[in-house]
């Protein structure tokens, strides 16, 4: 597994938030096949990802269950899985500070992490977001990577979140 480090995560974030992807020596993750418009991965095809007015997926390794809302306000896009241990406690579920199983941002506002209590981010059988392809819905990206877990953007917030790492703003 690829080092995290602030830089080398916000270059990913910014890149994904962008539509494009950014390697930075010696991350050992497969690039797209040449047949992908250059510097940019290929996109999913949202439909196959819809579910009512909202759009599920989870990450190739299973850890995270994900979802992009547009019924809600602003639109908004959110994980949940096992939060690395260093993670600030939230209140949710009933308790007052709770470790969070998730996180999630909007396009209006940065990056938090919550704790979610419902299926607000997962359906039966979600669909698999295969590594190194995109998810746009309406201002919303949304991607999944080997080394650095989920990523999602829009409207300048993001965030990247693994089992063993984060970063959000």
């Amino acid at each position: 597994m690829p080092q995290f480090t602030a830089s080398r995560i916000a270059r990913h974030s910014a890149a994904v938030a962008a539509g494009i992807v950014t390697v930075a020596a010696p991350l050992a993750v497969a690039a797209p096949d040449a047949s992908a418009i250059p510097g940019e991965w290929p996109k999913v095809n949202p439909a196959d990802f819809q579910v009512g007015g909202s759009y599920y997926f989870q990450s190739p390794s299973g850890s995270w269950k994900c979802a992009i809302h547009l019924d809600r306000g602003a639109p908004w896009a959110g994980c949940r899985g096992k939060v690395p241990a260093r993670a600030p406690r939230v209140s949710g579920g009933g308790v007052a500070s709770i470790h969070p199983n998730g996180v999630y941002m909007t396009t209006a506002t940065p990056a938090r992490f919550t704790f979610y209590s419902d299926t607000t981010v997962d359906v039966p059988r979600q669909r698999v977001l295969p590594y190194g392809r995109l998810l746009q819905v309406r201002g919303i990206t949304c991607s999944t990577d080997p080394g650095y877990g989920v990523n999602c953007a829009g409207g300048g917030h993001y965030f990247t979140i693994s089992t063993d790492d984060y970063r959000m703003g």
